[in-house]
């Protein structure tokens, strides 16, 4: 289906999809020859039936991974992943159903953690159930749409207050220059969800991709190729 584009809508429970293609079941994906900006050589995702995480180097898919110049991903993760534009050599123009049925990581894992500078939680990824891109290990469907999910949930009080009061007015602000960017049929309806996730990032929305944290998080049990930094810059 590679001239199908994926969508994502947002919608209240992060128990069900996002996927406006959610009954369609995903495909095994085949081996699939990509190059690996970690490695700087091209490597053979060959996803395992009983992927087990991996205590060495695991390469991330080119569309995710952060690039030592550019960003491969064009995403202001203020908005749906279907906004996305791919930046990576020999990859189409736009996310499409072939891409985002592809492993997210070699060796295919089944399981991700995704951490950030800006944002106080830790992210875990798992396959999404049911979705177009449904495998049992972590693809690049699972990554954006983690992302977005986990970007779009609100913020309690107990959350907010986690920042330095200095932060939670920057917090705030980003949250009041984010409704009003909104249509203008739809800007109340934001205004009313109050602050989200996405909103700790600040100005700092433009995806730069995913690196690997070397050690790991020990505390949490999380081995080196497990959790992944998500990189992020200014908007523009």
């Amino acid at each position: 289906m590679p001239g199908k584009h994926v969508h994502f809508v947002d919608v209240p429970s992060p128990s069900t999809t996002n996927s406006t293609l959610s009954n369609s079941p995903g495909p095994m994906t085949p081996p699939q020859l990509y190059y690996s900006p970690l490695h700087g050589t091209k490597v053979m995702y060959a996803p395992s039936s009983s992927p087990r995480p991996a205590t060495h180097s695991v390469a991330l898919h080119p569309l995710l991974a952060r690039a030592p110049s550019g960003t491969p991903l064009n995403w202001d993760l203020a908005l749906p992943a279907e906004s996305a534009r791919p930046n990576v050599p020999g990859l189409p123009s736009r996310i499409t159903d072939k891409v985002v049925c592809e492993p997210a990581t070699h060796p295919a894992l089944p399981t991700l953690a995704v951490v950030c500078d800006f944002l106080p939680w830790t992210l875990t990824i798992t396959p999404t159930p049911h979705a177009l891109w449904a495998a049992p290990y972590v693809t690049v469907g699972d990554v954006l749409h983690a992302l977005y999910r986990a970007l779009r949930l609100g913020v309690s009080d107990p959350e907010l207050a986690v920042l330095e009061p200095g932060q939670q007015d920057r917090v705030r602000d980003a949250y009041v220059r984010r409704y009003r960017r909104a249509p203008a049929g739809e800007r109340e309806q934001e205004k009313a969800k109050s602050i989200k996730r996405v909103d700790f990032l600040r100005d700092h929305r433009a995806f730069l991709g995913l690196a690997p944290v070397p050690g790991g998080l020990p505390a949490k049990g999380l081995v080196p190729g497990a959790v992944w930094a998500l990189h992020v810059a200014r908007s523009p």
